[in-house]
Protein backbone atom coordinates (compact mmCIF):
# COMPACT_ATOMS: atom_id res chain seq x y z
CA UNK A 1 0.00 0.00 0.00
CA UNK A 2 1.30 3.24 -1.00
CA UNK A 3 1.73 6.33 1.62
CA UNK A 4 -0.39 8.92 1.27
CA UNK A 5 1.43 12.05 1.35
CA UNK A 6 0.04 15.87 1.71
CA UNK A 7 1.63 18.94 0.95
CA UNK A 8 1.63 22.43 2.46
CA UNK A 9 3.67 25.26 2.13
CA UNK A 10 3.37 28.49 4.06
CA UNK A 11 4.73 31.89 3.83
CA UNK A 12 5.18 33.23 7.30
CA UNK A 13 5.87 36.53 8.62
CA UNK A 14 7.85 35.43 12.00
CA UNK A 15 7.91 39.32 12.71
CA UNK A 16 3.93 39.04 13.20
CA UNK A 17 3.22 35.52 13.71
CA UNK A 18 1.05 35.08 10.74
CA UNK A 19 0.79 33.31 7.97
CA UNK A 20 0.65 35.38 4.74
CA UNK A 21 0.14 32.13 1.86
CA UNK A 22 -0.54 28.96 1.95
CA UNK A 23 -0.40 26.64 -1.08
CA UNK A 24 -1.74 23.16 -1.07
CA UNK A 25 -2.92 20.41 -2.68
CA UNK A 26 -6.85 19.06 -2.93
CA UNK A 27 -5.77 16.12 -0.51
CA UNK A 28 -5.13 19.02 2.48
CA UNK A 29 -8.47 20.94 1.72
CA UNK A 30 -10.13 17.69 2.21
CA UNK A 31 -8.29 16.97 5.42
CA UNK A 32 -9.28 20.50 6.53
CA UNK A 33 -13.17 20.65 5.73
CA UNK A 34 -13.49 16.89 6.90
CA UNK A 35 -12.46 18.35 10.10
CA UNK A 36 -15.29 20.71 10.25
CA UNK A 37 -17.37 18.11 9.28
CA UNK A 38 -17.05 16.40 12.64
CA UNK A 39 -20.18 16.36 15.12
CA UNK A 40 -18.24 19.56 16.63
CA UNK A 41 -19.18 21.99 14.22
CA UNK A 42 -22.43 23.70 15.98
CA UNK A 43 -20.50 23.73 19.48
CA UNK A 44 -17.90 25.99 17.40
CA UNK A 45 -20.90 28.43 16.12
CA UNK A 46 -22.00 28.69 19.75
CA UNK A 47 -18.72 29.16 21.34
CA UNK A 48 -17.21 32.68 21.04
CA UNK A 49 -13.66 33.33 19.73
CA UNK A 50 -12.45 33.67 23.07
CA UNK A 51 -13.71 30.45 24.03
CA UNK A 52 -12.71 28.39 21.38
CA UNK A 53 -9.20 26.30 22.22
CA UNK A 54 -6.98 26.05 19.43
CA UNK A 55 -7.27 26.55 15.50
CA UNK A 56 -10.57 25.23 14.62
CA UNK A 57 -12.57 28.76 15.53
CA UNK A 58 -10.08 30.17 13.10
CA UNK A 59 -10.54 27.55 10.71
CA UNK A 60 -14.41 28.42 10.72
CA UNK A 61 -14.01 31.73 10.34
CA UNK A 62 -11.74 31.15 7.23
CA UNK A 63 -14.35 29.04 5.61
CA UNK A 64 -17.96 31.26 6.66
CA UNK A 65 -16.21 34.12 5.25
CA UNK A 66 -14.60 32.35 1.72
CA UNK A 67 -15.53 33.81 -1.34
CA UNK A 68 -18.44 31.24 -2.70
CA UNK A 69 -16.19 31.10 -6.23
CA UNK A 70 -13.43 28.86 -4.46
CA UNK A 71 -16.64 26.39 -3.45
CA UNK A 72 -17.80 23.39 -5.89
CA UNK A 73 -21.29 24.35 -4.79
CA UNK A 74 -23.22 26.73 -2.23
CA UNK A 75 -24.50 23.43 -0.88
CA UNK A 76 -21.17 22.03 0.21
CA UNK A 77 -20.21 25.19 2.59
CA UNK A 78 -23.49 24.98 4.21
CA UNK A 79 -23.02 20.94 5.15
CA UNK A 80 -19.72 21.95 6.81
CA UNK A 81 -20.81 25.22 8.74
CA UNK A 82 -23.89 23.87 9.96
CA UNK A 83 -23.57 19.88 10.05
CA UNK A 84 -26.31 17.46 11.35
Amino acid sequence: MAANTISLKLLVDSTNQRVLFAQSGKEFVDFMFNILSLPVGPVIRLLTKEQMVGSRGNLYDSLENMNDTYILSPANKDTLLKPI
